[in-house]
């Protein structure tokens, strides 16, 4: 095996996980239903060469994204103010009055925002479900190179993508290398730094550090986003690499291990607070409680401020997803496990008045 990015053979393992459901973003109707889903395994490898991030037990023949899959957001007004701070930062770098086309813009929330705000946007995306004549439900391609983008927008659609010098290479051939890409990932570093091993799922089949993104292009501009958990990437597409380049430093300093010793420390921690609750059945939020709560037995159930979640139930484990109207089912005096501590705070007034536990994940370690 090589690393695709450069073509590197000198591979070490970082992080292994079996029996992952291929999908963190998808709930299901029934109990039976979510504990039978389909499953592969995560086996993190590092090139020693580029630094490049990958799972090369990966095969993306199984990936289907279709209306089940849920990975909206913007329910949440913290993350709707960080989407406008993006906005600020597209206007910032003058990107008003180019002609943009977001790649994987899913349900297209973002999309509309930069189209209130005058930006002109078209969006692609095959699982779109809505009806906006601003979005074409397919994949980008040079079929759509009369489109005459002047800036590719790849936000959180990279990191499903496991040959991304090849994809890259795909859109700059389409637009004649002749645009701006504005990359948006989430870092590598902010998850060893914090240990989160419920930030690493199959989903994401690739992982990038600010060195080894930036090792795809020949100049770039970087930049860290909402609290150091997304990082991003700006750069002439002329400027991209045809395989990329050697990293001044890779992460060998970094002990894996330890995310394994903070998942045997928070399987204590739900175990001596059984009947406890997890707010987030996202990615993070799903991936926790399988791996700390594998057999419904400590963690009641997952709450979610997504309609489109509630009453449905978490893949592979089956913990039922309940809406925050519905905690008053609950005794209260039991735990809350902030599974983003991004949201905290607004977590924090949506119970006020309830007496619960609430914990930052973040705080407690």
């Amino acid at each position: 095996m090589k690393c695709s990015l450069c073509q590197n053979d000198n591979l070490s393992t970082l992080y292994t996980v079996p029996n992952v459901p291929v999908f963190q973003n998808k709930t299901y109707a029934t109990v039976s239903e979510a504990k039978n889903i389909m499953t592969g395994n995560v086996e993190l490898v590092m090139c020693s060469n580029c630094g490049f991030i990958f799972n090369a037990d990966f095969n993306r023949k199984v990936m289907s994204y279709d209306a089940q899959y849920q990975n909206e957001q913007a329910h949440s007004h913290y993350f709707q103010r960080y989407l406008r701070e993006l906005i600020e930062l597209f206007a910032e770098k003058r990107f008003h009055g180019m002609k943009i086309i977001e790649i994987g813009c899913g349900k297209g929330y973002f999309l509309e925002m930069l189209r209130e705000k005058d930006f002109d946007v078209i969006g692609f995306d095959p699982a779109y479900e809505g009806d906006s004549p601003n979005i074409v439900r397919d994949y980008y391609s040079d079929q759509y190179s009369h489109l005459n983008a002047d800036l590719i927008v790849l936000r959180h659609t990279l990191e499903h993508i496991d040959d991304p010098l090849k994809f890259l290479r795909g859109i700059a051939r389409a637009v004649n290398y002749n645009a701006k890409i504005f990359i948006e990932v989430p870092s590598f570093e902010w998850i060893l730094e914090k240990r989160a091993f419920w930030d690493v799922f199959y989903e994401h089949c690739n992982y990038f550090t600010l060195e080894s993104l930036a090792s795809l292009f020949q100049e770039s501009e970087q930049g860290l986003l909402f609290n150091n958990q997304y990082m991003y990437l700006l750069s002439d597409l002329s400027n991209l690499f045809e395989q990329a380049v050697s990293a001044k430093e890779t992460l060998h300093k970094f002990k894996i291990s330890k995310m394994d010793e903070l998942l045997l420390f928070y399987r204590k921690f739900v175990q001596s607070h059984p009947g406890m609750l997890v707010w987030g059945a996202g990615a993070k939020g799903a991936t926790f409680v399988r791996l700390t709560d594998p057999n419904r037995e400590y963690i009641s159930a997952v709450v979610d401020i997504n309609p489109k979640k509630q009453g449905r139930f978490v893949a592979k484990t089956g913990h039922s997803i309940i809406s925050p109207e519905q905690l008053t089912d609950f005794a209260e005096e039991r735990g809350i496990l902030v599974m983003n501590d991004n949201y905290y705070k607004e977590i924090q007034e949506q119970i006020k008045g309830k007496h619960f536990n609430l914990y930052s994940l973040g705080a407690i370690q």
